[in-house]
């Protein structure tokens, strides 16, 4: 009996398994080692998910000819460094894949921001994400949006997923990750040394340039969150204003209201009231108030400006730590004495009611003024004019208001106001701003400060039918402002140091009742007089408290903007 070669029967194996049944699925599969997948999506980040970087670069003081195009790839190569840097250390059976597979579905949603509204992404940007309500983030959602995270984000995980990665054992594969980062440091010095000069200069001169690599700027923004977040709920709160209490003048008589109006996204440039040439305004400008013409916001988001705001830190020594781990106006009110509710027609009061009463007014159900989508401002009217009415638990008592407006917010800016305050058109009515041209942003935006104009002059109307029964105030102000298309940004968030005036000036204004000015004896051309004074949100602690004239340790009269026009 003759015997055939091994090797023949193997190959004829081969044919019958491969052949007549199919080729082997792991066969055609890409095999790579840890390290070669690290580096290929390393530089699959810089060249598809960092358009945003490259833009601004591009648009920075580069150099030109041979040494501008030497420049632009030394600044790759130091981009792929660092994230072979970054995802070297997650380059392990087990983890790599589940890393790089969330990793890269977070820079696809990143890059869509970064590309379609012009902004940055740092620790900020990740509060406001987090703290985010299911019905807000779904007005983000656009067919673009879904482009985005299905061209960037699903299909290179699917990729991912069929590649096949040699992992060896640990012991071999800790030298080889360790020579790789070393080989990554090298790249990075061999890319930097020849453009020092130019990439020093770069990036102090364009310092949102390191938000804006991604997922780079993803990892610094989880850094700088975990650094400076406090916990949810602090093991101490320290208490604030104590020792507050009426002064002199609010014995007796009838109770005093104060309500205080949060706007949300409404830039000062905006306002008709400020200058602004279109009539955005056209109610409150009949109305007999104080328009402060030049107030700055304390941050260029909700979640860093209200409770900033609401504290007594100022911008300069504010943290979400030191905030949350005190008390705040609304604590320092309610020690004298006052009732206080907040009204929340956005995405809460970011703790700031905690130890206050705080109604959502998407759970009021009110048909007619709200959808999937949220409720109209009105329905703060509405609801205020039911809290008024006479018989109210509280209508005996003094009493503070906070209403929390929905105001500005975007992109989805055609759904703030009814149709019928279209005034200004043509119109954006999408999400995806980047399909609309600026004039229909514009336009959209503008309606939305036109729609505030008239739930402010009907609340303040409001006011004056129960001005005999209460002495009343309202104090309105802006949490942030907004970008529509100036420079490319839009919306809000940008990191403070180089934030436009777009989304730092804010408007601010006061109106009292007569009733309100003889009780505080406060000084009507005394208070005009202090419109164009510089202001921030570090005075709107401190001129609240003294527009109550509730004595306390916690006030500061050089931060009271109306400080001198009453007696105290």
């Amino acid at each position: 009996m003759s015997h055939r070669p091994h090797r023949v029967r193997h190959r004829e194996a081969n044919i019958v398994a491969g052949g007549k049944f199919g080729a082997d699925p792991s066969r055609r599969r890409m095999r790579l080692s840890a390290n070669q997948l690290t580096a290929g999506v390393s530089i699959l980040f810089v060249l598809a998910y960092s358009g945003g970087f490259w833009k601004q670069l591009l648009a920075a003081d580069v150099p030109t000819g041979a040494r501008g195009v030497l420049f632009l790839v030394a600044c790759g190569v130091l981009l792929a460094g660092v994230n072979m840097l970054m995802l070297s250390l997650a380059a392990w059976r087990f983890v790599q894949k589940p890393v790089l597979a969330l990793v890269i579905v977070l820079s696809a949603a990143a890059a869509y921001f970064i590309d379609s509204y012009g902004v940055v992404v740092d620790r900020h940007a990740l509060q406001s994400v987090l703290e985010t309500n299911a019905r807000e983030g779904a007005q983000w959602v656009s067919w673009r949006m879904l482009g985005y995270l299905g061209l960037l984000g699903l299909l290179p995980v699917l990729a991912l997923a069929w590649v096949r990665v040699d992992y060896r054992p640990w012991t071999r594969e800790l030298p080889s990750r360790v020579l790789m980062m070393l080989a990554a440091l090298a790249l990075m010095a061999l890319a930097v040394l020849p453009f020092s000069r130019e990439m020093a200069s770069t990036a102090r001169n364009h310092a949102q340039l390191r938000h804006l690599a991604t997922p780079a700027n993803l990892f610094n923004a989880v850094r700088g969150y975990l650094k400076h977040s406090a916990p949810a709920v602090p093991t101490a709160v320290a208490p604030l204003g104590a020792d507050a209490r009426a002064g002199a003048r609010a014995t007796g008589g009838p109770p005093r209201l104060l309500v205080i109006v949060i706007g949300e996204s409404a830039r000062a440039s905006s306002f008709g009231l400020g200058g602004y040439p279109r009539p955005t305004t056209p109610e409150l400008a009949k109305l007999d108030l104080v328009y402060f013409k030049d107030v700055r916001s304390c941050g260029t988001n909700t979640a860093t400006s209200l409770p900033c705001m609401f504290s007594n830190l100022g911008r300069g020594h504010y943290s979400e730590a030191r905030a949350k781990s005190s008390e705040n106006l609304l604590d320092v009110i309610g020690h004298a004495g006052f009732a206080v509710e907040w009204e929340d027609n956005n995405t809460g009061s970011k703790r700031i009611a905690l130890r206050s009463q705080e109604e959502d007014m998407g759970a009021l159900g009110a048909s007619d003024l709200c959808d999937a989508e949220g409720c109209l401002d009105e329905l703060l009217v509405r609801h205020l004019r039911q809290e008024l009415r006479p018989g109210d638990a509280d209508a005996m008592r003094d009493k503070v208001y906070v209403l929390h407006m929905i105001g500005s917010h975007g992109p989805a800016y055609f759904r703030r106001y009814p149709k019928s305050f279209a005034r200004f058109t043509p119109t954006c009515d999408s999400v995806a701003l980047q399909a609309c041209t600026q004039e229909q942003i514009r336009n959209s935006y503008d309606n939305t400060i036109a729609y505030t104009d008239h739930i402010l002059a009907r609340l303040v109307r409001l006011l004056q039918d129960n001005a005999d029964r209460r002495p009343s105030a309202l104090l309105y102000v802006s949490d942030h402002g907004e970008s529509t298309g100036e420079n490319g940004m839009y919306l809000h968030g940008a990191p403070y140091l180089i934030a436009p005036d777009e989304q730092t000036r804010v408007p601010m204004l006061l109106w009292t009742s007569a009733p309100f000015r003889q009780w505080r004896g406060l000084d009507a051309d005394c208070a005009q007089s202090r419109a164009s004074a510089p202001l921030s949100h570090d005075h709107f602690f401190h001129t609240v408290l003294g527009l109550l004239d509730l004595q306390t340790t916690a006030y500061r009269a050089d931060f009271d903007a109306l400080a001198g026009c009453a007696p105290v």
